[in-house]
């Protein structure tokens, strides 16, 4: 599971030129990359808690769902959202409301 659960991003060239070529996979759930270029940014350090929410921000996504992490001010949901979008190739907005 430890290996499953890891983000790994792959690339497919007998894959049909319609679709994206290059795949961000994690457990069962599997997204097209989606080639947003959003700089040479920094990375957030993977740790234990970094894993468990991209896991359960994919499967939610995976399963239309969509994802609110929720928590104490201060413990980066905010950057590890932002990081998963980031890693996915797809733009993220932040509202404070």
């Amino acid at each position: 599971f430890q290996w499953q659960s890891q983000l790994k991003q792959t690339y497919d060239p007998s894959d049909s030129p319609v679709n994206s070529l290059t795949k961000c996979k994690v457990c069962d759930a599997e997204f097209d990359y989606g080639f947003e270029y959003l700089g040479n940014g920094p990375r957030l350090v993977i740790t234990p808690l970094t894993d468990r929410i991209y896991v359960t921000a994919t499967q939610a996504l995976n399963l239309k769902m969509g994802c609110a992490p929720a928590g104490p001010a201060g413990t980066g949901k905010t950057e590890s959202t932002k990081d998963l979008a980031s890693a996915l190739g797809k733009c993220c907005y932040v509202f404070n409301c």
